[in-house]
C-alpha cells in the first residue's frame, strides 16, 4: 500500500506577525483527523512548485521557476542549488538544499486554499505560493518572487 498524507481546507489565515503560523499550524494540525488521504506528493496549481513528503518526518519541494536572483551557492555544494528546499519534524528551520536528484512527478494539485499534512509537517498552498511548517514553526515559503527559510 501507498504511503499517504492528509489534504483539507483551510479558512485563510490573516497576517499578524511571525507569530501567527505557529498558532495557524496547531489548528491545521488538529483539523487532520478529518483529511481525505491522497498520495505523498502534490504539486502546486500552476505547477511551478512541487513538494514530496519522506517518512512522515519531512517535506522536500522543488520551485522550478523563480524571478529573483537565487542566494549564492555555498562552496561544499557542487550540485543543484537554489530551487530545492526542506524541512524536517526536529528542524529548527528549513533550509535550502544542494541537491544531486529530483522529486519531480505526477502529483495531484493542492489547490489554493488547501493544506496537506504528514507526520509532523504541513504544508498550505495559497494564491502567493506554498508554505511548509513543522509543529515547532520552522519551515519555508515558496513562491516565483520569493524563497524564504524560517
Amino acid at each position: 500500500m501507498a504511503e499517504t498524507y492528509s489534504v483539507y481546507r483551510q479558512r485563510p489565515i490573516a497576517r499578524i506577525g511571525r507569530y501567527a503560523i505557529p498558532f495557524a499550524m496547531a489548528a491545521i494540525f488538529a483539523a487532520a483527523a478529518f483529511a481525505q488521504e491522497v498520495p505523498n506528493g502534490f504539486r502546486s496549481p500552476t505547477g511551478n512548485i512541487q513538494c514530496l513528503f519522506f517518512d512522515a518526518s519531512s517535506v522536500r519541494c522543488n520551485i522550478a521557476a523563480v524571478s529573483n536572483p537565487l542566494t549564492q551557492r555555498p562552496a561544499d555544494c557542487e550540485l543543484e542549488w537554489g530551487h530545492d528546499y526542506g524541512v524536517g519534524a526536529n528542524s529548527r528551520e528549513g533550509e535550502r538544499l544542494c541537491v544531486g536528484d529530483t522529486i519531480a512527478g505526477s502529483y495531484p494539485v493542492l489547490h489554493y486554499g488547501e493544506s496537506a499534512g504528514y507526520g509532523a509537517v504541513i504544508c498550505r498552498s495559497a494564491r502567493k505560493g506554498v508554505t511548509c511548517v513543522n509543529r515547532m514553526g520552522a519551515g519555508f515559503e515558496l513562491s516565483r518572487s520569493l524563497q524564504r527559510v524560517f
